[in-house]
């Protein structure tokens, strides 16, 4: 991984690389090569986020390979319920 030359780059970026706007990660529950659930590697996005959802998958690393449905119910979800302009009902004439 490029630790250091991700932090000179987000440095470098508008609001010291914090994202405002909604954020979703979805966590890999059996993924050994990017272990977020039980290790340290999603708290600096915890810290560079300021509206991160977090949800969970029963899957390894390649999530949207092995179990599509749940990926996929996770993005609808927070997409309905984060931006729901984006989904608004079209009005027929």
């Amino acid at each position: 991984m490029n630790h250091d030359a991700n932090a000179v780059y987000q440095a470098r970026c508008v609001n010291g690389g914090r994202l405002d706007m909604p954020v979703l990660f979805v966590h890999a529950a059996y993924d050994y090569i990017c272990a977020t659930v039980d290790g340290g590697l999603a708290e600096p996005m915890r810290a560079s986020c300021g509206d991160l959802t977090e949800r969970f998958a029963r899957t390894g690393h390649w999530m949207q390979m092995e179990d599509p449905v749940t990926v996929n119910a996770a993005l609808a979800r927070w997409i309905a319920t984060k931006l729901p302009w984006v989904w608004r009902e079209e009005t027929t004439r």
